[in-house]
């Protein structure tokens, strides 16, 4: 089977058959090309073929579908995930959103723990159904005074459950946490209360500290605890303060002072601030040249990718100094500057034109008043010159 996008301008979605037979019980029917523009009647319907390859489809379904709907959002995330499991960069985050950049978490002080969970939901059959969750990321800390679980959720998009997300993943640590020292308590218990729970009297879990790190384009609006996603409303008070809340740690990346960090997260900070203004992404460049145009090839990727810079990426060889192994993201920043400057200018060309053939060559040499260019985009259809 054949999977064919269209732009991804377009809603369509493109389903090439290539003229096999699929079946359905004793029915059986051959299907050339299937095409739809709405791909949510695609999946409805896909949902009621019940053939050998009905999975399959529905996998080849599901891609696409997140194809047209932005995967390159889940690029994002999944860059940013991979970068966060650094750990100089994790350690860095926490000084950073804890420690106004004080460096109390060295990297050298965090170690590798199990960050994917595996437990059994229901019975079925001899296997049972499992549900798999796993952190973005999550390290152990500890040095002389203290020993904690770091871990960071990274979001690109609002979620409406994060609270009871995070609660789940900090739940299914501590849960893996007590499975082992119930192995390790087997013929070591002293007395009832021990056999009962368990565990030794002096047994202690090791605590879970989450962060999530949004870097999406709206404001947070979303829960920041359990109790924002309760029905609370006609409980009492004395009630309701026995509810048990759940409050979790968002960081929005565009709020958070750069000059805290001391990795590239320090320069992915800045630059995310300021890429929607030119000139101020160049004035950024200028004055951070030292820092920006010496990256290594992760760091230049993850940027390029988290800035929407697709173009960036496929020409980063152009960018590359030979003789360090670094990129050069300072003048690949200044072409991109440059490039919206010359669509800028063709842009406002196309305008003008459009302008005078619609009766409007008067207010042309007004244009550099903001209500008439913002009245003339509009009214020409051409908004993106004032991005």
């Amino acid at each position: 089977m054949g999977c064919a996008l269209h732009d991804g301008r377009t809603a369509g979605i493109q389903f090439v058959w290539d003229k096999r037979i699929m079946r359905s019980g004793e029915e059986s029917f051959e299907k050339d090309t299937l095409t739809e523009y709405c791909g949510e009647v695609v999946w409805k319907w896909l949902q009621f073929l019940k053939c050998a390859g009905y999975r399959k489809f529905l996998g080849v379904i599901d891609f696409c579908w997140k194809e047209r709907r932005g995967v390159w959002m889940g690029r994002q995330n999944d860059a940013f995930v991979g970068y966060l499991n650094r750990d100089e960069i994790l350690a860095d985050l926490y000084n950073g959103c804890l420690y106004e950049g004080e460096e109390v978490i060295l990297p050298g002080q965090l170690s590798e723990v199990q960050k994917n969970y595996s437990r059994t939901l229901m019975n079925y059959g001899r296997n049972g159904l499992r549900k798999h969750r796993e952190r973005d990321a999550i390290k152990m800390f500890s040095n002389r005074k203290m020993m904690v679980l770091l871990a960071a959720e990274a979001q690109n998009n609002l979620h409406l459950a994060m609270p009871f997300r995070c609660m789940e993943y900090d739940t299914e640590e501590y849960s893996r946490q007590l499975k082992k020292l119930y192995e390790e308590n087997s013929g070591m218990l002293t007395d009832s209360t021990e056999y009962l729970s368990r565990l030794r009297r002096t047994d202690r879990l090791i605590p879970v500290v989450t962060l999530v790190i949004y870097h999406g384009e709206e404001e947070w609006n979303a829960p920041k605890r359990l109790s924002d996603m309760l029905k609370l409303q006609g409980i009492d008070e004395k009630l309701k303060s026995l509810i048990t809340d759940y409050p979790i740690h968002v960081f929005c990346l565009k709020d958070l002072q750069e000059e805290y960090f001391h990795t590239n997260l320090r320069e992915l900070i800045g630059l995310m601030k300021r890429q929607k203004n030119k000139e101020e992404l160049r004035k950024y460049c200028k004055d951070n040249e030292e820092r920006i145009s010496r990256m290594d090839a992760s760091a230049y990727d993850m940027i390029c990718i988290m800035l929407n810079r697709e173009d960036l990426l496929e020409k980063k060889t152009k960018y590359l100094k030979e003789e360090s192994e670094e990129y050069d993201m300072c003048k690949a920043m200044e072409d991109w500057v440059e490039e919206c400057r010359n669509e800028g200018r063709a842009s406002l060309l196309e305008l003008i034109s459009r302008m005078a053939a619609g009766g409007d060559a008067e207010f042309i040499v007004r244009l550099s008043e903001k209500e008439v260019m913002e009245a003339m985009t509009k009214k020409y259809e051409m908004e993106e010159i004032l991005k």
